[in-house]
């Protein structure tokens, strides 16, 4: 009767330790679909076969993606933090009034590049300027030099 508790204890001991191991496994698959669900959620919609080795080739290439994409922004952003910080110093000299003239190419000590970027392309710039309390001129108009 002793050996057969033994025996008894023994078996229960090594199935509760198998069982154990089995659900761990289940566990960590569970964590691993959940984990390839949540990768397949954040990514762009694609018409692709769903394996996961195709989920994590598309999260690697749109992860390449998203990197360069930074780095161009980041690029795109110190070019302009770098303008903004040549107007700022062309605004502080014509503030001051350390120049008489302060247009674009003839400030001194100051980058002598134009105020404004360029228009964008594609949109449209017109010639004629509006004061504030002064009509625009007509496209038709002669200046006041001419009729002498």
């Amino acid at each position: 009767m002793g050996a057969t508790y033994v025996e008894n204890l023994a078996h229960t001991r090594k199935e509760a330790t198998r069982r154990q191991r089995i659900e761990a496994e289940q566990r960590r698959r569970d964590e691993l679909r959940d984990g390839y669900a949540k990768l397949k959620d954040v990514l762009p919609v694609s018409n692709q076969k769903s394996s996961k080795v195709s989920l994590l080739e598309r999260a690697t290439n749109h992860i390449i993606f998203l990197d360069k994409q930074t780095q161009e922004m980041q690029a795109r952003l110190m070019v302009l933090e770098q303008e903004v910080q040549r107007l700022r110093a062309v605004n502080e000299k014509i503030s001051l009034g350390t120049s008489n003239s302060p247009s674009p190419g003839n400030i001194h000590g100051v980058d002598a590049r134009p105020l404004s970027p360029p228009p964008e392309p594609g949109m449209q710039s017109h010639s004629l300027a509006h004061v504030q309390g002064q009509e625009p001129p007509r496209e038709d108009s002669r200046s006041p030099a001419s009729d002498y």
